[in-house]
């Protein structure tokens, strides 16, 4: 129902073909986090969900995303060859994506649940691991299953041991033809090139040793811990097994030897002990399982370290990633087992790399500088770590220290890591937003480089409209929504701990930022708000210093601190330009549900309790801090009976608190007035709309007055003002507050805004219009075009429409469908911007940036057909650096040496008559029928089209010569046809038989190769091993 007093119509210039919704952008990821991979080649970083997206990032302004499985996660991921995305989803189904086109190329579902992937960046095949324990292989170049299998070699190795699906596989880091296997029971090293079994590891833990196990009485039985991951290490001469238990084992891959087996806190776990008493009272709870384990190495391969995700009593309350440095390994033929476990009983350094509370680590990846190889742990400079609540943690190695989130990753990682727990926007103009980001101090080289954005489009905005985020952390987040616009799209970032001198219990709970001021204000959960403000760090004296370090600590006399307390004395003396902490503001009225950050120097804070709080900044004075519950209701007719801070009897007589939820500062003419004032609405969550007017006061500071209220249907989720004359905002600004004096009016109104109704009110009770809803409203904005008859209500409803409506007549323009991004448990999230932007939360952790105008410039260009031109992510011109080789002494111990092109071939026979220049297609691998890849196709069309052209061109050239042979040619006898073609087929008979003899002399020449090939080497290996040992042994 609309009802209708008076008012200008500040939308005459509007019909609905003027409105239409634009798709602009994405930012954050769709759900949580399952899954990673990294290419160190092309420096890209994907990120499957557990919705079933897969995001692909790389340098700043290169996002581009997949959506695979809606509604399924992503499993398992690898990046192959630097160019092949291979990910395995909740459905089974095995997707190779082109990094190059962006394309699906092939989708392969094996007839088993994948239960463990592995692949080389050097080669095209896919080996994975099922439920039922085969070992398949698919080739992703041609996109084709191999004929190549494992079958189940639990089940061959330990016939009584029950069905076991494959819980890890892992490719040899010199040698690929080697593959370790693990199963729930024993872990296996196989040779596909002999297809043979090399090594059964089988850990047992006789009775009397502790193993993992924390309680005593586990240790009187023999016991065989379930196995859950493994490793190689980098040089290929030891493995590390991981088990469900805790316990970790090094064994010899040569003969398989067990070395060490050890915990993260005890060594020789599998020897037998007289009595075992746990140094702790943990002995009650378990321990975590080895999630995962990585194998690091610096540049030197033998300079290794370990990094274990789990094997923690469960009861410890510190959570993370265990790192254990070795250093240079010993040299395997001259160091005796016994030398080798001790040196994995004693690492140089150990220490745990600590995570968010609240949260276990899941999964982790190495980020390493260049090299792909060693299974993507060779030379580290970092580990991002995949929480088990979809998070992200980053850390730095080797030193531990958390990562400077802001500077290394993009933007839509920066939402996970924590997660978002606060959002707003703000608007800034472009220069200061400029100037903000120039104050920046160098930050190291972001972790992503690969890729190029899109060519955008900017939008003609004089103001930016900034995101902030706030975090669990205590850190906040801000950056530009349009970013990839923009040539400079760093991250502002600040944190809230450093000002509260503490690192626990500062989660943000509110955000606030007054653009035009650089002001921030930040809500903590426990009821505390951090103002900064920016500018420029000016140096102080010894004295001044001192004097703000003990402002920070001065208590009042009943042992609390100040309501406003000064921090200023925090300032980093380092920072030079920036967020600088000013004050904290704690009035103890419990958590904050409502903040205002003006732009003329004034500060509003809402509280649980019902109290609202103002803050002049500039004398940094608390004027105001009152209850609203009831205000401005006559006593006697009051339904909230409760006295100003009596909250204790809230439960047991049933009241509801009168909380404020919606602050907005404005400046306009209230009802009756002559003159212009500094007004301040409040919305609360029992329908009503409270006016208060600032008015200077003696002494160049001010008071607030509460001048009226006014009753509406249900919580206020929105105070906006606007000027009723010139169709504009009439939020508070500097340039109208200096007009003030000069005494100007301002004939502004407000629209208030409940879920079921929407109000234009002169404040404070003149009600010019109403409208009902039936879709109720989750979040009201104004917008504009120009300035005079463009201005309308922007309203996001329940239902998932944008509705329009004329303003302050509130009659509905146009409906925008915004169903297909709709999510009503995050759409409460959103935010309405003055320049048509819509900001729409679409999950926990991602929003959408729409535009009603339908003419904003989409942050991507489109192609010919319309769609998004997305980023490129593959540069052909980066390679894949050579794969490590086995070493000399792994060669001369007999271990063969296999190029990628052999193993494509991966036959013995092969290999011989490669060295003897025979070419004989022998493949085991890929099966003697493998299709040729996508290059050879192109390759030989290529070659044939050339070949074509210069046949076209020698017929052009014989053609001339061609006519004047005709006539001598035709001249002929028919005797003479006859005899040519006699002498034809005696020609080809010569060749053919000259072929034969050819082939004849190649076969013996081959044979007479392959023997001498054969002495020479095994000659040159007797002289090797001998010259070595006399060396060593002999000096």
């Amino acid at each position: 129902m609309l009802k209708l007093k008076s008012g200008r119509d500040l939308s005459s210039g509007l019909t609905a073909q003027a409105l239409g919704l634009e798709d602009i952008a994405r930012f954050g990821i769709n759900g949580g986090l399952s899954v990673l991979a990294f290419d160190p080649v092309q420096s890209l970083l994907a990120a499957g969900t557990d919705t079933g997206r897969v995001y692909v990032f790389g340098q700043p302004g290169v996002e581009v995303e997949f959506d695979l499985c809606p509604g399924k996660p992503i499993l398992h991921m690898r990046i192959i060859k630097s160019i092949y995305l291979v990910t395995v989803d909740g459905n089974n189904a095995v997707t190779v994506l082109s990094l190059d086109t962006k394309d699906v190329l092939s989708v392969f579902t094996p007839n088993s649940p994948v239960t463990a992937m592995e692949s080389d960046p050097a080669l095209d095949w896919l080996f994975l691991g099922l439920e039922n324990g085969l070992t398949v292989v698919y080739d992703v170049d041609r996109g084709t299953k191999a004929p190549y299998r494992i079958g189940n070699l639990q089940k061959t190795e330990l016939p009584r041991a029950p069905m076991s699906s494959v819980l890890f596989l892992a490719l040899h880091p010199r040698s690929f033809q080697v593959i370790l296997i693990g199963y729930e029971n024993c872990a296996v090293v196989y040779s596909m090139v002999d297809e043979n079994t090399l090594l059964v590891l089988q850990y047992e833990v006789p009775p009397g040793a502790p193993g993992g196990d924390l309680h005593p009485s586990q240790h009187t039985r023999s016991r065989f811990p379930r196995l859950t991951t493994g490793a190689w290490h980098p040089n290929g001469h030891h493995i590390v097994t991981a088990y469900e238990d805790g316990s970790f084992v090094f064994w010899d891959a040569r003969e398989g030897v067990l070395l060490q087996a050890r915990t993260v806190e005890d060594t020789e776990v599998n020897i037998p002990r007289k009595s075992y008493i746990s140094t702790s009272d943990i002995a009650d709870s378990p321990r975590e399982p080895i999630y995962r384990i990585a194998w690091c190495c610096t540049t030197n391969p033998e300079d290794t370290s370990l990094l274990i995700a789990g094997g923690q009593p469960g009861s410890l309350p510190l959570k993370g990633i265990t790192y254990m440095e070795f250093g240079p390994t010993p040299l395997v033929q001259i160091t005796s087992y016994q030398a080798q476990g001790d040196h994995y009983s004693q690492p140089r350094r150990q220490r745990i790399y600590p995570v968010p509370a609240g949260a276990d680590p899941v999964d982790f990846i190495m980020i390493p500088r260049t090299s792909p190889y060693y299974a993507g742990n060779h030379d580290p400079v970092a580990l991002v770590v995949v929480l088990s609540s979809g998070e992200l943690y980053s850390i730095e190695y080797p030193t531990g220290a958390a990562l400077e989130v802001a500077s290394m990753f993009p933007p839509s990682l920066c939402w996970i890591q924590p997660r978002m727990s606060a959002f707003s926007v703000a608007s800034v103009r472009r220069e200061q937003w400029i100037g903000m980001m120039a104050s920046k101090k160098k930050q190291p080289d972001t972790m992503l480089t690969g890729g190029a954005p899109a060519r955008s489009r900017l939008r003609k905005f004089d103001t930016r409209n900034i995101v902030l985020t706030g975090h669990s952390d205590g850190w906040v987040r801000l950056w530009d929504a349009s970013h990839g616009e923009l040539e400079d799209s760093q991250i502002l970032d600040l944190s809230i701990a450093d000002a509260l001198e503490r690192s626990v219990d500062v989660r943000v709970s509110a955000i606030s930022f007054a653009g035009q001021m650089g002001e921030m204000s930040i809500a903590c959960e426990t009821g505390e708000l951090v103002y900064f403000k920016f500018g420029l760090n000016r140096p102080v004296s010894p004295e001044e210093r001192q004097r703000r370090l003990e402002a920070k600590d001065i208590v009042e006399q009943n042992g609390r601190p100040p309501v406003i307390r000064h921090i200023s004395g925090l300032i980093d003396p380092q920072m030079k330009e920036g967020f600088l902490p000013v004050f904290v503001l704690s009035p103890q009225r419990g958590p904050i549900t409502a903040v205002k950050n003006s732009d003329i120097g004034f500060l509003a804070v809402g509280y649980q309790f019902g109290t609202l709080a103002v803050v002049e900044l500039r004398s940094m004075s608390l004027i105001y801090l009152e209850d609203v519950n009831g205000l401005g209701i006559e006593l006697s007719n009051r339904k909230f009976p409760l006295r100003p801070g009596d909250r204790s009897s809230t439960q047991s007589q049933g009241v509801q608190l009168e909380i404020p939820l919606s602050i907005e500062f404005s400046i306009m003419a209230l009802e009756g007035d002559g003159f212009s004032s500094i007004v301040l609405s409040v919305g609360t969550n029992l329908g009503r709309l409270l006016s208060f007017r600032i008015i200077p006061v003696r002494g160049g500071t001010h008071s607030v007055q509460f001048v009226g209220a006014v009753q509406l249907k249900g919580k206020v989720i929105a105070t906006i003002p606007f000027d009723a004359d010139y169709g504009v905002s009439a939020a508070a600004s500097p340039t109208i507050l200096q007009k003030l004096p000069q005494g100007i009016v301002i004939s502004g109104a407000l629209i208030a805004v409940t879920p079921d109704e929407a109000r234009v009110i002169r404040p404070p009770k003149l009600k010019m219009t109403s409208k009902s809803f039936d879709d109720k409203i989750l979040v009201a904005g104004l917008s504009l075009l120009r300035q005079g008859d463009t201005l309308v209500l922007v309203c996001l409803t329940e239902s998932g429409f944008i509705r329009i409506y004329a303003v302050p007549s509130l009659k509905e323009i146009t409906s925008l469908s915004a169903q297909k991004f709709h999510d009503v448990r995050y759409a409460p999230r959103s935010i309405v911007s003055l320049n048509g932007d819509v900001l729409v939360g679409i999950g926990k952790n991602e929003s959408a940036l729409l535009n009603v105008w339908g003419k904003a410039m989409a942050v991507k260009t489109t192609g010919k057909d319309g769609e998004k031109i997305s980023d490129s992510l593959y540069d052909v011109m980066k390679k894949l650096p050579p794969r490590p080789a086995i070493s000399t002494i792994q060669w001369m111990s007999g271990t063969k040496y296999i190029t990628a092109d052999d193993f494509d071939l991966l036959s013995m026979y092969a290999l011989i008559i490669r060295f003897a220049a025979i070419l004989i297609r022998h493949c085991v691998v890929g099966g003697p029928h493998r299709p040729k890849s996508k290059r050879m196709m192109e390759e030989e069309r290529a070659r044939r089209e050339q070949q074509r052209l210069a046949a076209t061109q020698m017929i052009h050239t014989s053609s001339q010569s061609s006519s004047s042979r005709s006539s001598t040619y035709f001249g002929r006898k028919s005797n003479n046809d006859f005899a040519g073609m006699a002498d034809g087929a005696n020609e080809r008979g010569e060749r053919l038989g000259f072929m034969q003899n050819q082939f004849s002399k190649l076969e013996d020449a081959s044979s007479e190769y392959v023997k001498s090939l054969s002495d020479f080497v095994e000659d040159q290996k007797r002289t090797a091993a001998t010259s070595y040992f006399k060396a060593k042994f002999l000096g």
